[in-house]
């Protein structure tokens, strides 16, 4: 069957996983996705940002007209993001329509307030069938000013299942009670929560409770409340403590008998050996883990994780790694280390990975054995994204005679790199025809011959990313990267010295699909703010701009 003869039902499937960017273009193709995607696609799954400053031009944008357009709006959206940049807009009329005519249709909602009002939450009543709540606050304190008659509002949400807090919302928890909804997702991101103030919704929601996201003061009293909850499921736990604290490893595994249904495990505290150890013992249907440890000794037994697709460590030694160690089922696999010994057996056990990230201890006196970085690029030709950004190389070790270069891994999308003597030599390892995202990091020497021998090679480059350079790098390297990478959507400019206001006119000549640009630090680019900001939102697909 031909792709234009797929059935309507068939597209919206597909059409579900694709970035707004990709639906744009996707939009282009024929009449028909047309219309399944601004009727179907952007109503149900695209989150709308409505906020005050426009992204290109830093113009303010006056939020009341911003809300009344969208009761316009032919075909309801489901999901808004919505910054309230005053308690004006609050008690504007425009903002209370725009919840009266869009509030029913709503699934999810992200609120970026200076502090949860009552004004705000007048709006909840018009909210029955919301599903996920995000609250961005800014100033809420613990014992500050709180909103008056919260019963009138929270037991509104009746339908809501996704509770998430970026910053502190103590009103929200400690009024948890009220709310009458089922809740299995709950995420308090960014801030450190005490433990008395978890207890009431934990308490409340345990028997619908999935997943929980959530940074508390110490680990063990958490673990050990958890574990008093007969009827808490977890399938996803992402949890973090606030520093020095008594071991609660006993507490830990206590947890990993009473919820052996868990997918996703994260651990933001140093684990000893005894509860890693546990671990494929214990929850043998996982499939992402992210540990912190000091070691793993019996590397075997992770191999009986058959479901396990996203492994994160972070190990001081990974010296005692089992070579015989294969974890085939690991399709995306990141690595940090502190200790600088980096045994290379670590890096044949994930066969099947596609995406490989790496970091270890930044020290530029390492001298790596030339073994380990051999063994790296060996294994990771079958990897589709790359990152050793992070990863302390010398030029010298990745151009070795030895070592297998970049051009042989031939499915690369993305790489990441860092070198700090990185030179042209680097840049002409990297003809790779299916690349789309290169990140530079640090290339000192890279001059126009590394760069037009990269464009060249590497047609597809959608995002670039270069940083650090003096003085190669500059507004000729601008013109050939903008006229022969013709599909950039994404670029970056940090801290390149040899810039200057000719690089700006190369893209707004050359560049017909930019969507993001950044330039920072590039002090030769000389004009003001106002004055380049001007110029830049000419380009007309620009979505935004960030100009320092």
């Amino acid at each position: 069957m031909e792709i234009e003869n797929l059935p309507n039902e068939l597209l919206e499937k597909i059409f579900r996983y694709l970035s707004a960017d990709d639906l744009e273009n996707a939009a282009l193709v024929c009449l028909a996705w047309k219309d399944i995607i601004l009727t179907v696609i952007i109503p149900k799954y695209v989150t709308i940002h409505l906020k005050p400053v426009h992204p290109v031009t830093h113009e303010l944008i006056p939020m009341p007209s911003l809300l009344s357009s969208q009761i316009m709006n032919t075909f309801p959206k489901s999901h808004y993001k919505i910054t309230v940049p005053n308690e004006e807009l609050v008690e504007a009329p425009e903002f209370i329509d725009f919840f009266k005519h869009c509030g029913p249709n709503l699934r999810s909602l992200h609120l970026q307030v200076v502090q949860l009002s009552e004004g705000m939450l007048k709006v909840f009543p018009y909210l029955s069938n919301l599903e996920e709540l995000c609250l961005t606050t800014e100033s809420d304190e613990l014992y500050g000013a709180k909103p008056q008659n919260p019963e009138l509002y929270l037991p509104c949400l009746k339908n809501l299942k996704s509770l998430k807090f970026f910053m502190p919302n103590y009103f929200m928890l400690l009024n948890a009670p009220l709310l009458s909804c089922s809740l299995s997702i709950l995420c308090l991101e960014r801030f450190e929560v005490e433990l008395r103030h978890l207890k009431p919704i934990l308490h409340q929601h345990a028997s619908t409770l999935r997943e929980v996201t959530v940074k508390v003061e110490e680990m063990k009293p958490f673990l050990q409340y958890l574990n008093s909850l007969p009827d808490l499921k977890l399938r996803k736990l992402n949890i973090k403590s606030g520093g020095n604290e008594d071991d609660f490893t006993d507490a830990l595994i206590q947890l990993f008998y009473q919820q052996p249904q868990l997918r996703i495990l994260r651990i933001g505290s140093e684990l000893s050996l005894r509860a890693v150890s546990q671990i494929p013992r214990m929850l043998p249907d996982l499939q992402e883990l992210e540990l912190i440890a000091e070691s793993i000794h019996d590397c075997k037994a992770f191999a009986e994780l058959k479901h396990l697709r996203k492994l994160t460590m972070s190990l001081y030694d990974v010296r005692a790694w089992d070579e015989s160690a294969s974890i085939g089922s690991v399709v995306d696999f990141s690595l940090s280390v502190t200790f600088p010994l980096i045994s290379p057996a670590v890096f044949c056990s994930f066969p099947n990975a596609r995406s490989f990230y790496l970091e270890d201890v930044d020290d530029d006196t390492l001298m790596r054995d030339i073994i380990v970085v051999q063994t790296l690029m060996e294994r990771v030709q079958r990897v589709e994204r790359l990152d050793l950004e992070n990863y302390v190389l010398k030029e010298r070790e990745i151009l070795n005679d030895s070592v297998q270069r970049f051009d042989t891994i031939e499915g690369l999308r993305m790489l990441k790199y860092s070198c700090r003597d990185m030179s042209d030599a680097s840049l002409l390892t990297m003809a790779l025809p299916e690349l789309r995202e290169l990140h530079l990091t640090h290339c000192p020497r890279v001059t126009f011959k590394g760069v037009s021998f990269l464009v060249r090679n590497c047609p597809l480059i959608e995002t670039l990313h270069v940083e650090y350079n003096k003085t190669g790098f500059n507004d000729d390297c601008m013109d050939v990267i903008t006229r022969k990478l013709t599909g950039l959507r994404r670029l970056y400019l940090v801290n390149l010295k040899g810039l200057t206001n000719e690089s700006v006119e190369h893209i707004l000549t050359n560049c017909r699909s930019l969507r993001e640009l950044t330039f920072s630090y590039c002090i030769g680019i000389t004009m003001d703010k106002a004055e380049a900001i001007g110029k830049l939102s000419t380009l007309k697909t620009l979505r935004k701009l960030i100009f320092s």
